[in-house]
């Protein structure tokens, strides 16, 4: 984990326990700068969201996937002065950005870290709005779309729910500050509850988009030209070969498992493995996590983590519809 940017002091401020809207630092998440005469080019034949809908106020949610269709990474993209930026879990940035420069040798396009000069911040919590007013941000207006301010960016995931990237000198100081501050956890928690993931290194190149609902947070276009993995991923939704989806669970327990464990169902008198564990966040002993299940799964299905106590899991509602 990258924390030079985290003082000692900044992360005394942490905590799961704020009431209302919180700033959290992300520093788990590493920011890629994407430059070059081809970048859109290059991008757009590499990564399932359209390049070409890019604008100034928007920002774009994608995924890399390889050859098979099988997803690498999942990313928020956006434009940047004469550069584009790249945010996403560091598992998954670091895998997918060593394919791109692999594959963009014939192409004039450059992939540099960015981390020395952006951080990634979370913001959440009910009246995150009102924050991002406090800020100096005006609100973005909608999911997916993006306000500026200065040279910082505010990205509206969901609703309630934003991504802020900010100079490193800037978000420093803004963790220095009296802004309420909370962990990385809770942010995560929320995204979670957004139905929103992103891939540690068990799981890269294990699922197709779709198994990820990234159709449904507008991460996948079924109308842009060719790019890698496009076979596999209009395959799924054409000839509806889909069986899974990411699901949200809930459970009282102690335990926080990793990304990749196993989830099971209960069959007669039998428990069957059904899928497995993307997220997990454990916040006083409230469990939540997103995982891929049959698509077919309901709330009358009894589910647990298999582990040593077994905790049983709720299923939870998606916040949008799966197609």
């Amino acid at each position: 984990m990258h924390t030079s940017w985290l003082t000692a002091n900044s992360y005394g401020k942490l905590s799961n326990q704020v009431q209302g809207a919180f700033i959290a630092p992300l520093p788990a998440f590493d920011i890629i700068s994407v430059s070059g005469p081809d970048s859109r080019k290059y991008l757009q034949s590499q990564t399932t969201c359209d390049i070409d809908k890019l604008t100034d106020d928007t920002f774009l949610r994608g995924a890399h996937c390889d050859a098979k269709g099988k997803t690498w990474s999942v990313f928020h993209l956006l434009q940047q002065h004469d550069e584009l930026l790249i945010v996403a879990f560091r598992d998954e940035l670091n895998a997918s950005v060593a394919q791109w420069r692999k594959f963009g040798v014939f192409s004039k396009v450059s992939f540099n870290a960015a981390d020395n000069n952006f951080a990634t911040l979370g913001i959440g919590g009910s009246g995150a709005a009102e924050l991002v007013g406090r800020l100096g941000f005006n609100l973005p207006g909608g999911n997916g779309r993006l306000s500026r301010h200065n040279d910082g960016a505010i990205l509206q995931l969901a609703d309630e729910h934003f991504m802020l990237i900010l100079p490193k000198s800037d978000a420093i100081a803004l963790l220095d500050s009296d802004y309420p501050l909370a962990a990385p956890t809770l942010w995560l928690k929320q995204h979670i509850l957004q139905g929103l993931c992103y891939l540690e290194q068990p799981l890269i190149g294990e699922f197709v988009p779709q198994m990820l609902n990234l159709q449904a947070v507008d991460a996948i276009s079924f109308t842009k030209g060719c790019y890698l993995g496009q076979e596999t991923v209009a395959r799924m939704k054409y000839l509806g070969r889909n069986k899974r989806a990411s699901w949200i669970l809930q459970a009282e327990t102690d335990e926080a498992p990793a990304a990749g464990c196993d989830i099971e169902q209960q069959f007669n008198d039998n428990w069957r493995r059904v899928g497995q564990v993307i997220n997990a966040v454990n916040i006083n002993n409230q469990l939540w996590l997103i995982a891929v299940l049959p698509n077919d799964i309901t709330p009358v299905d009894s589910l647990r983590l298999k582990s040593d106590s077994a905790p049983a899991l709720q299923l939870l509602p998606l916040p949008y519809h799966l197609s």
